[in-house]
């Protein structure tokens, strides 16, 4: 195999090198690291001793998420990879999760993805529950039974960027990140284009990822733990405009009009009245998200929107 990891940051030199270093220090390295320096206002150069190793990619301005990650996948294409990683700029790899990854691919079909889990760095036991079922009749996400996580490995449908794990013919197949989502929802777009394209999601819980969770907070309610974004409207937008983009393209107008849009509005809502700190600005972002989904509005957020 000729793996590549990729990695997109911004403004961030030494969380990307503690992001490195895991990466290149453990029991099986990647051949190459991609770093996708997405509008750093100094370049991000890595120290002397990984640049054999690390191909940095250079862009003007920021692009999102999406857009770092599709052009950090683009370029380990260009490298020729067999498999490509997709690592957060902000995550701890442990030393075998990459190996714990090739280990599992050696015994599926071609047909097969997988991802590392994310577990909370201040609480390294306790995973992000960010692997999810789809509902091809609503559209809706519903989250992988906890009990799950403790298995070797389990199956979804569609999950978070961080860890993903993705062979080349993926990629070739059902194509990049959509760069024009920008962010958020972008990485579910992503796995529901590759599981409806026959494509088989696998979580490896050992393959581990510690990550900070400094946008979200934990929640009880009904005796659940709920994850919530912190003071963070912009990406509520992000994420609501670009879940119905998605979901109005990959539902019939009947089934998205009637089932889906009242399910994930009427949800949507509920949860920011009850949960949410800011209320008046998350539901500001959320009704505009809403609107420039349906007018189909993407790209970045700017006074208007911004179609592309």
């Amino acid at each position: 195999m000729n793996i590549i990891a990729v990695v997109v940051t911004l403004d961030r030199p030494e969380t990307t090198l503690r992001c490195l270093s895991s990466i290149l220090q453990g029991t099986q390295p990647p051949d190459r690291v991609v770093v996708v320096d997405n509008g750093s206002a100094s370049l991000y150069r890595p120290p002397q001793e990984y640049r054999q190793y690390v191909e940095v990619v250079r862009l003007n301005h920021n692009t999102g998420p999406a857009g770092g990650a599709a052009v950090g996948q683009q370029k380990a294409l260009e490298l020729k990879a067999d498999w490509v990683w997709m690592v957060d700029d902000d995550a701890i790899a442990d030393p075998d999760a990459l190996a714990t990854l090739i280990r599992s691919a050696e015994v599926h079909d071609g047909r097969t993805y997988f991802r590392s889990v994310c577990y909370n760095m201040p609480e390294p036991e306790l995973p992000f529950f960010n692997s999810f079922l789809y509902s091809r009749r609503t559209g809706m996400l519903k989250p992988v039974p906890r009990e799950q996580y403790q298995e070797s490995e389990f199956p979804f449908d569609t999950c978070a960027m961080a860890g993903l794990f993705v062979p080349s013919s993926l990629l070739l197949e059902v194509g990049l990140f959509d760069a024009s989502l920008y962010g958020w929802y972008d990485d579910t777009e992503f796995t529901l284009r590759a599981t409806l394209a026959g494509f088989h999601g696998y979580a490896v819980p050992a393959s581990r990822l510690l990550h900070p969770s400094a946008n979200r907070r934990q929640l009880r309610f009904f005796g659940r733990s709920v994850a919530i974004l912190i003071d963070q409207p912009w990406r509520l937008y992000y994420g609501t405009r670009n879940c119905i983009l998605t979901q109005r393209r990959l539902l019939g107008k009947t089934r998205f009009l009637a089932l889906f849009l009242p399910l994930f509005s009427v949800r949507r809502f509920i949860s920011i009245v009850l949960l949410y700190n800011n209320r008046r600005a998350f539901l500001h972002s959320f009704v505009r998200g809403v609107s420039d989904g349906l007018r189909g509005r993407k790209g970045e957020l700017t006074q208007g929107g911004r179609t592309t």
